[in-house]
């Protein structure tokens, strides 16, 4: 199986840039809806990688 690990550990960081952006943009005053939708969604998925990298593997 191939190892993930380097585009996962690339995909987290990414998604909270993206987020953290967003969460700026937001604090300036200057967003719309989409701009909170966007947040919320790169929050989930950085979240989700993020887990991904820290759970421990299932050796069976």
């Amino acid at each position: 199986m191939q190892n993930r690990r380097p585009y996962r550990i690339v995909m987290t960081v990414v998604c909270f840039v993206f987020a953290a952006l967003n969460g700026y943009r937001i604090l300036q005053g200057n967003y719309s809806g989409m701009d909170v939708f966007l947040l919320v969604v790169f929050l989930a998925f950085g979240l989700i990688y993020l887990f991904i990298l820290l759970r421990k593997k299932n050796d069976a």
